[in-house]
């Protein structure tokens, strides 16, 4: 293969763009782009062009701060991509040098996409913070700026930690979090421009020896390429859940065994049937997945805040819309690791055990996500009449 690593990374980068575009035209078809992608756009637009003169009234009593801890949490997303295949353990033992190339390549470009998605937010709130006066233009362009700063730092961070073990890599999660969360606040309340510039060039520094460490070497070979699955996987489980129809397999992980949970795993049911025993096997392999259970409370927590935020009549039509994609989610996750064996695969929409299993595992994980969100609605809503 004669070609330098930024020829490698620009093939490499058409065959994943062609990948999931693919996937995107099998989700948007024709309905999905009629009924709800054009008028979600149209309605966003009247909403923004709106903004510029006025706020929507639930927005009236939301404070400054909280845009920017939303802008916090947005910085802990992203990630910087290596383009790594499983077939370079042979390339790169001749052709280091243009895996190094690619390496850096790819971190470049990750970084300009984090920046694209800065730009955006800058755009997106930048007429709501126009009707707060105590905020001028320029000190929000060095706080978009900061948090742009922050976000490479945060997915550099996430590199490096990426190895550590599950209760090593919580401990330190939890510490940089808020620690970050601390100077965070400390710059948006200050309001010390110059204190912003600092810190964020210090931010950009960091970041740029972390990523000439990492890039720089190949002993984390299998990890990103391990990370590029997954990587690949979380866009297009995100239209799988969008499109029934679409089927995903789950990249495998090899699994280390717990010292502390899981250890001694009993059976659940004392009652040995095949409804007890399906519900039992999606009960272990749900909790045992911790991508499920982060989607799961990610899906309550995100419509939760929701729900608070809107007006009244979108916190009913946000918990019945949660209720009916939450069902269905759980449904497609069940169908999911019920293909997974091949005997019930067979028997998948044949039997009525796996039926009824099901509906058992609806009311075991659905019920209370649902009584969750209700409360919440109930609550935020009489809290909105009365105040």
């Amino acid at each position: 293969m004669n070609m330098s690593g930024k020829r490698l990374w620009i093939k490499r980068a058409k065959v994943d763009w062609h990948y999931q575009s693919n996937i995107l035209l099998s989700v948007f078809d024709w309905t999905i782009i009629i009924y709800l992608l054009i008028p979600s756009l149209i309605f966003g637009g009247i909403a923004y062009h709106s903004w510029w003169y006025t706020l929507p009234s639930w927005l009236h009593d939301v404070p400054l701060l909280f845009y920017f801890l939303g802008c916090y949490l947005l910085a802990w997303n992203g990630l910087i991509r290596t383009y790594m295949d499983e077939a370079d353990q042979l390339y790169l033992l001749q052709h280091r040098l243009k895996i190094v190339e690619l390496r850096y390549t790819s971190a470049l470009f990750s970084i300009s996409i984090i920046g694209l998605k800065w730009l955006f937010i800058f755009g997106l709130l930048l007429p709501i913070t126009n009707h707060f006066h105590q905020m001028s233009f320029g000190h929000y362009l060095l706080l978009i700026f900061y948090f742009f700063s922050l976000n490479i730092v945060t997915v550099t961070y996430k590199q490096a930690v990426y190895h550590f073990g599950t209760y090593k890599k919580l401990v330190v999660d939890i510490f940089a979090f808020l620690l970050l969360a601390f100077v965070s606040f400390f710059v948006v309340s200050s309001q010390q421009g110059h204190l912003t510039i600092v810190i964020s060039v210090l931010y950009i520094f960091l970041s740029i020896w972390q990523i000439k460490n990492y890039q720089g070497q190949l002993k984390t070979f299998y990890t990103d390429v391990e990370k590029e699955q997954k990587n690949k996987g979380k866009f297009i489980r995100f239209m799988f859940a969008v499109n029934p129809e679409i089927y995903l397999p789950k990249v495998k992980k090899a699994k280390k065994r717990s010292w502390l949970l899981w250890r001694k795993s009993k059976r659940i049911y004392s009652k040995r049937d095949p409804v007890h025993g399906v519900t039992e096997l999606f009960i272990k392999a749900f909790l045992r997945d911790k991508s499920n259970v982060f989607s799961y409370l990610q899906l309550i927590s995100i419509t939760s805040t929701l729900i608070v935020l809107t007006p009244i009549w979108l916190k009913v039509l946000s918990f019945i819309g949660f209720w009916f994609f939450f069902k269905e989610w759980l449904i497609l996750l069940f169908k999911e690791i019920m293909k997974q064996n091949p005997y019930l695969a067979s028997d998948y929409g044949k039997k009525d055990y796996i039926f009824l299993s099901q509906k058992k595992c609806e009311k075991l994980f659905v019920l209370p996500a649902v009584l969750f969100v209700l409360f919440i609605t109930i609550l935020s809503t009489a809290l909105t009449i009365l105040i």
